[in-house]
C-alpha cells in the first residue's frame, strides 16, 4: 500500500476550457486585465499558481477576490466537465489498495461534486484552497496521517513537480495535462507518462513491493 496523491485539474478532469473561462473573466471582474489568453492562465501553473498571481503583484486580499469570483463562474458550468478517458475506472480500482487523496488549487466542493456525478468514492480526502493555497503544506499534512506509506504526487504541471518534489514525494507528470510532456520534462518529474494505462502500472509495481 502507498499514499498516492493527485492534482484534479489536468490529471483527472479535463477542465481546462472551463478553468480558463472563469479564471479570465474572474481576472477581468476584479479590475485586473493583464491576462487575456489560455496561455497566460497555463504560465501561471509553471510554480504554485497562487505564488504566481502575487508575482503579477496582486495583495492577498485580491487573490481571495478573484478566487470568490472564480467559484462562482466554475459552479456554473461544472456540468460540463468530465473526466479523462478510463479515469474513473482506474480511480475505483485504486482506492481500493491503496490511500488515495486528492490534493489541488482548485476548490474541494467543486471537485467532489464532479467526482460524485462520475461515481467515484472511496477518496481519502481532497484538499483544495479551503485547506491551504500551498501543495507543498497539504502534501505534508496528507503524509502525517499516514507515516511510513511510500507518498506519489501526480501532476500534469511544472509548479505540481516542483512542490511534490519539494514535499518529498515521488513525483509522476501526466503527458495529457496542461503542461504536456516537453515542458514537464524541464521539472524532471520521477516517472512521466502517456496513458491512463502506463499511471496504474506505477501503482501496480508499488502494490507487489
Amino acid at each position: 500500500m502507498s499514499l498516492v496523491m493527485f492534482d484534479y485539474d489536468g490529471v483527472i478532469a479535463d477542465s481546462l476550457d472551463v478553468h480558463v473561462r472563469s479564471f479570465l473573466a474572474a481576472f477581468r471582474e476584479n479590475g485586473y486585465d493583464k491576462l487575456s489568453t489560455a496561455r497566460d492562465i497555463i504560465d501561471l501553473y509553471n510554480g504554485n499558481v497562487y505564488r504566481s498571481m502575487a508575482d503579477l503583484g496582486l495583495s492577498e486580499t485580491e487573490i481571495d477576490r478573484i478566487l470568490a469570483s472564480y467559484q462562482v463562474r466554475q459552479d456554473r458550468l461544472l456540468d460540463q466537465i468530465e473526466l479523462f478517458p478510463r479515469m474513473a475506472e482506474f480511480l475505483s480500482g485504486l482506492v481500493l489498495q491503496h490511500k488515495v487523496y486528492i490534493i489541488t488549487s482548485n476548490l474541494a466542493e467543486a471537485v467532489q461534486r464532479v467526482l460524485e456525478k462520475n461515481g467515484i468514492s472511496g477518496i481519502e480526502k481532497e484538499m483544495g484552497s479551503e485547506t491551504a493555497k500551498s501543495k507543498i503544506k497539504k502534501i505534508h499534512m496528507a503524509k502525517e496521517r499516514h507515516p511510513g506509506l511510500k507518498a506519489y504526487y501526480v501532476g500534469d504541471t511544472k509548479g505540481d513537480i516542483y512542490e511534490g518534489r519539494e514535499a518529498g514525494t515521488i513525483t509522476v507528470g501526466v503527458a495529457w495535462g496542461w503542461h504536456g510532456p516537453d515542458r514537464l520534462r524541464e521539472s524532471r518529474p520521477d516517472y512521466l507518462v502517456y496513458s491512463v494505462e502506463e499511471l496504474s502500472e506505477i501503482f501496480k509495481s508499488a502494490e507487489a513491493k
